[in-house]
């Protein structure tokens, strides 16, 4: 039988039906572009609204939300005012709009699945997304810049809203487009001059959500993807961990206390330095709220979606989720200032660590070595209670005869004491 994908006269014309298989393959982007996913439903089964925009679409995913198109005539308010600075407003619209459409093939490959839009409405989105985006970080970063009466400044819980949207992993637009609009209407503006870098700026506008000092301000290793990815490099140690190894379980902290191992309050400003040494576990201290959760829930997203991407978020909250097993860990590292919790509706946060890892691949686990420290540590300690125990206790036959003797001599008073106490309470 003749192959008909090899027909001269074309496989839809011979199969009709074979129109809408051949659209799709056209439509498929080169994996190794892909940076921007929408969430697996498996994951999404945890904490679906953890990975839902509240107030705001960005990029082409979440579009046609209806919930979400008050925020869109607030877009073309920041924007008109990130245009009004240029020198010349219409010839700077007009290039970022040609700039804008030699990236549609370049964008499109970013997403894991085809932007089922036209050209002109991508180039729409991209745009107007792109210049609100810009001003509103430079409205945060200069209070002498924000409009008079500005509706998205009114309370900080829109602020807050913003933050949290604005970093969730099917919220993005590629970074690159933001750069090219950065380049092209803010370095040339009135203003151009007094702002940082593009990444700087974008990072101060999350730096009351991050865990993160000063100097991982300033590291900025590689081209970013999207403002995920940028948040993400962030989190990263100036020194990357070289005992990577496959995922170790730990015990709970209550029983790690029981062992003798001691919690402490870590000192440093980098969230994921983790240590144990002298006996003691040392945590930097975490405080849990709404926006952070969301924040670290996209980031595992990230990290199980990604290639190549450390796995360092994925590793803490792992690892967590084992230390504080239930309410009794929470509770100890509460009272020792390792956790505080301010999330709403949230009493018991072990909950929570343990939802965040469900349904979660733990590779490339950056906690191996510390996890097996703890382990070494609680088994010597039970190893050294054990044998104190026999020292003590059973050092002779006599010394064994003597303990369960006693054993059964509290039986039977136990006993006694109870048909005494029935005697008293006949039954009807």
């Amino acid at each position: 039988m003749a192959n008909p994908v090899a027909a001269e006269d074309g496989p839809s014309r011979r199969y009709p039906w074979l129109f809408s298989i051949q659209q799709k393959i056209e439509d498929l982007s080169p994996v190794s572009n892909w940076s921007i996913w929408k969430v697996p439903y498996s994951l999404r089964t945890v904490n679906d609204d953890a990975y839902n925009p509240h107030i705001i679409s960005i990029g082409p995913l979440h579009r046609r939300d209806e919930k979400l198109q008050s925020m869109e005539v607030h877009k073309l308010y920041y924007m008109r005012s990130l245009l009004l600075r240029t020198p010349d407003v219409d010839e700077t619209l007009i290039s970022s709009a040609e700039a804008i459409q030699d990236f549609e093939e370049m964008v499109r490959a970013c997403y894991a699945e085809p932007i089922k839009m036209i050209s002109s409405k991508l180039a729409e989105i991209l745009l107007v997304d792109g210049c609100f985006m810009l001003e509103l970080f430079i409205r945060y970063s200069k209070v002498d810049l924000r409009v008079q009466d500005d509706p998205l400044f009114y309370s900080s819980w829109i602020i807050l809203a913003l933050q949290r949207d604005l970093a969730l992993l099917e919220n993005q637009i590629p970074f690159f487009v933001l750069e090219r609009l950065y380049s092209q209407v803010v370095e040339s503006s009135t203003i151009g001059q007094s702002l940082p870098g593009l990444p700087e700026l974008a990072l101060g506008f999350f730096k009351s959500v991050l865990y993160i000092n000063d100097e991982n301000f300033r590291i900025m290793r590689r081209p970013y993807p999207h403002l995920l990815d940028l948040i993400h490099n962030c989190y990263l140690p100036p020194a990357v961990r070289s005992n990577i190894g496959e995922w170790v379980s730990t015990q709970p902290a209550t029983s790690l206390n029981e062992a003798g191992i001691e919690f402490r309050k870590g000192t440093t400003r980098t969230l994921f330095d983790l240590r144990f040494r002298n006996g003691a576990l040392e945590i930097p201290p975490l405080l849990i709220h709404d926006s952070t959760v969301s924040l670290f829930q996209n980031l595992i997203a990230y990290e199980q979606l990604s290639r190549g991407t450390a796995k360092y978020i994925t590793s803490y909250f792992a690892f967590m989720s084992r230390l504080v097993y239930d309410r009794r860990d929470a509770e100890l590292l509460e009272s020792k200032g390792i956790i505080e919790n301010d999330m709403s509706g949230w009493k018991d946060v072990s909950v929570l660590f343990n939802d965040m890892c469900r349904q979660v691949v733990v590779q490339d686990f950056f906690y191996a070595e510390l996890c097996q420290a703890l382990n070494s540590n609680f088994r010597t300690h039970w190893a050294n209670y054990k044998a104190t125990l026999r020292k003590t206790y059973f050092r002779s036959p006599w010394t064994i005869v003597s303990v369960m003797a006693g054993c059964l001599f509290l039986s039977l008073a136990a006993t006694q004491t109870f048909y005494t106490v029935l005697s008293y309470h006949p039954q009807n």
